[in-house]
């Protein structure tokens, strides 16, 4: 579990993970202050060489940074003022535009005339390479047409999931470092293959939103309030860094991602943004990366520090009137001048920020002019100098509408979907209509609507056109000749089940919302605060047990932003089926009757575990207290979400990889293929050694290929996902296994076969030697586990190495 003392163990290391005493860069003097501002033994900034992707363009752009003055330098690397969440400043006798950076994970924010896509997690559900490259590449292309020259977006393993409370669990992936390596290398491609520059974010250990703490200017007229104190610190032993909270930037950075923001938190004491050992050592050194560190907005609390620990771009700077701290700027011509900060440094910066807007042609071909929502006024209407700009094509509402379809995860049913023309549906709850707002009137961040389609806060993005549940059912309903009828105040539970009672199917919606800024309800339940509902609260549960007690066949729609406690209803005899569209985007309604009707055959499978009651996850995975200096130790190490439940034998509500379809599968002819198959993907290539290593050998090196058949052995055309899982030899300490490969059969029809595959790579199989600090494969008998789920395997296979 993870203590949440106030004071810091020398970097949350025990005994059998400990660096060895010639390694001490690695660990922070235990008696030292800790300042939050500077490590006891700092790592240079490695400078840049453009890598194996970038040599001509990180040449030009160090040939274009060497005629610049140290003010137009500082200006490359510091926020300006406007109309974007962040810009750097233009060089304009060299050339050099401003380039507009802006929001996020689900689509462009603050915007108009583009798409809310499904969330991360909905994605992830998907388990579909595929889909997940279509999203990222027709959300880039949605960036590019509206003028953004680097997307923030998208979330690589900060958060990863290991805190299932965290706020913003719904803009990752899988509660798992390897599902969110293969996304974080298809999203970071989608996004830069359309021409914009992708941020991998955010860096290290971001796991919770309480003590963030954005910087904020002290508060003398409230002494010990949260303005003062300093944000958690997360501190994590060097092998969970290294297998864990590593594992998606090296995949984003293979991808040739060209930035990567900074976490807010701490790492081991000192701010994620000042921190030369995972600045510095891990990312520009380990990892190899060329591209700039940009700090998250109010990330940085120091100049000198941020600079000297390896961040490279400061965000947001001068924007918002300075009151996120007004970093780098002059403080930063100071420091070059009086040499604290060399010239090599400072220039060093201001290329990583260029080379990526070589490297993907962003001068030859001008992007079109920007046309985002102005951040400094940000109610204000689009004006005739910068007018409404519709860059959603139609195709991608059909994707959009897949990627719901495929991501929703059918939980229970009794025999009650798929819906065949019910006489009589009953829709029930607010989640199930329109926003009461529309679509336009949400807030920047959402917080306005809670809607059900995504969560809110930096990961929001608005909808052009929210095709709501209700409406789609009533037209699908007029098509089948049935009654409908609805009510969508979840507080009138009586009006609920008047309209229960009457009905042949009732169908309750709920949903738990889920934001930046702030950690959900520790309960995890549908009963929880929020800003818009009756008298602070809302109800689901209260909901769904009234409208349960009502129809002996009640079907519960529950959106979801990550795991949710289900049990206080999920075994009602009358409750006949649960099904979740986890957070579908604005084709939520289509997508949905989709799904209910049978249209198309669920396929999503979970990418987290569901418990029975929350003392089944790790404990003390939040720090909530009002020390000046909060600490979190990630103590689980790398056994969190199904790891945890596997290590500690405990039986979950619904595993992790847990999905129903309409169809039955079979699993047959487990196979593996040792033919070597050397890197071909990699766009940048890392600096990654392992144990053994001889020259032109790579750490993604393919050792070993299993194969199975998968066959449809029911009536209904479906899309099964199979897994694989590693178990490690006897004797090595790593978890009953883990996830290392998935695949998926799409569209078989009765009786139809079709052999899916898993890589297996070097890394797949390696784990982090603390004692000399290389990755290395284990002597011994591998055990390689196939099936539906983590806790549905019945193909098993052994391999040595």
């Amino acid at each position: 579990m993870r203590k949440t003392t106030a004071i810091l163990a020398a970097a949350c290391m025990g005994s059998a993970l400990a660096a060895p005493s010639n390694n001490k860069r690695y660990l922070r003097d235990p008696a030292q202050t800790v300042t939050g501002n500077e490590l006891a033994y700092e790592i240079p900034a490695p400078v840049s060489s453009g890598g194996k992707a970038w040599s001509d363009a990180h040449a030009r752009a160090k040939g274009l940074v060497g005629q610049m003055s140290v003010e137009e330098k500082v200006g490359i690397v510091t926020g300006q003022p406007g109309v974007c969440a962040g810009q750097t400043k233009a060089v304009e006798r060299l050339g050099i535009p401003s380039l507009c950076l802006q929001d996020g994970p689900a689509g462009v924010r603050p915007a108009d005339g583009h798409t809310q896509f499904p969330a991360g997690v909905t994605t992830a559900a998907t388990w579909d390479r595929e889909l997940i490259y279509n999203r990222s590449r027709t959300m880039g292309q949605e960036f590019y047409d509206l003028g953004v020259n680097v997307a923030l977006t998208p979330v690589t393993g900060g958060p990863i999931g290991a805190n299932p409370v965290m706020g913003r669990n719904f803009e990752g992936w899988w509660a798992d470092p390897y599902g969110t390596g293969i996304a974080s290398y298809l999203s970071v491609k989608g996004i830069q293959d359309a021409g914009v520059v992708a941020t991998a974010k955010h860096f290290l250990g971001y796991e919770q939103e309480t003590s963030r703490n954005i910087y904020l200017v002290p508060n003398p007229d409230s002494p010990g309030s949260l303005s003062n104190q300093l944000p958690v610190s997360s501190n994590i032993d060097d092998r969970t860094t290294h297998e864990v909270y590593m594992w998606g930037f090296a995949e984003a950075v293979r991808a040739g991602v060209g930035s990567v923001m900074c976490a807010y938190n701490r790492v081991n004491g000192t701010h994620a943004c000042h921190n030369s050992v995972i600045q510095n050592g891990h990312l520009k050194g380990e990892l190899n990366f060329q591209g700039n560190i940009m700090s998250d907005w109010g990330g940085t609390w120091d100049s000198q520090a941020a600079a000297l620990g390896g961040l490279d771009l400061e965000m947001p700077g001068l924007n918002f009137g300075g009151a996120l701290g007004t970093f780098y700027d002059t403080s930063l011509e100071a420091l070059v001048n009086n040499g604290t900060v060399s010239q090599e440094r400072l220039e060093d910066m201001a290329v990583r920020v260029l080379t990526p807007y070589f490297a993907l042609g962003q001068a030859e071909t001008a992007l079109p002019s920007v046309n985002v929502i102005p951040w400094n006024f940000p109610t204000a209407n689009l004006t005739a100098a910068n007018p409404y700009r519709l860059v959603q094509k139609p195709s991608t509402r059909t994707l959009i509408k897949q990627i719901a379809e495929d991501g929703t995860v059918l939980l229970k049913n009794n025999g009650a979907l798929p819906l065949n023309a019910p006489a009589r549906i009953s829709i029930i709850g607010s989640k199930a209509g329109p926003g009461m707002r529309g679509d336009r009137n949400c807030g920047a961040t959402g917080r306005l609507c809670e809607g059900p389609s995504l969560g809110g806060g930096s990961g929001w993005a608005q909808a052009l056109n929210y095709i709501d549940p209700l409406m789609s059912i009533r037209q699908r309903a007029l098509d089948d000749s049935s009654a409908v009828d609805w009510v969508l105040n979840d507080t009138d539970l009586t009006a609920a089940q008047y309209s229960a009672v009457q009905a042949d199917v009732a169908l309750v919606f709920v949903s738990a919302w889920a934001t930046e800024e702030a950690d959900r309800d520790p309960s995890l339940t549908y009963t929880y605060r929020s800003a818009v509902g009756r008298n602070g609260v809302y109800d689901g549960e209260a909901l769904i047990q009234a409208v349960a007690a009502s129809n002996p066949n009640t079907i519960v729609v529950a959106y979801m932003p990550g795991a949710t406690i289900l049990d206080a209803w999920i075994d009602h005899p009358n409750i006949t089926a649960v099904v979740s569209p986890l957070q579908p985007g604005e084709q939520a309604g289509p997508a949905l009757v989709s799904v209910l009707y049978g249209d198309v055959s669920p396929s999503g499978k979970l990418p987290f575990t569901i418990a029975k009651n929350i003392g089944d996850y790790p404990p003390d995975t939040l720090t909530n207290t009002t020390d000046i200096n909060p600490q979190n130790d990630f103590t689980e190490g790398v056994n969190f979400d199904y790891r945890w439940f596997d290590v500690n034998n405990i039986t979950p509500r619904y595993e992790f990889g847990y999905g129903l379809s309409y169809s039955n599968f079979t699993y047959n002819n487990l196979a593996k293929d040792a033919t070597f198959h050397a890197d071909v993907e990699a766009i940048q290539t890392t600096n990654e050694k392992f144990k053994g290593q001889n020259q032109g050998e790579s750490l993604y090196d393919t050792l070993l290929t299993v194969s199975v058949d998968v066959k449809n052995v029911g009536d209904v055309v479906a899309c099964e996902v199979a897994q694989l899982y590693v178990q490690y030899p006897d004797g090595v300490d790593q978890p009953p296994k883990q996830l290392r490969g998935f695949d998926k059969a799409k569209r078989l029809g009765h009786g139809e076969t079709k052999t899916l595959s898993f890589p297996i790579r070097r890394k797949d199989v390696a784990m982090w030697n603390v004692v000399e600090q290389i990755w290395e494969v284990p002597q011994g008998q591998f055990t390689f586990h196939v099936g539906s789920s983590s806790r549905q395997l019945p193909l098993t296979t052994t391999h040595s190495f």
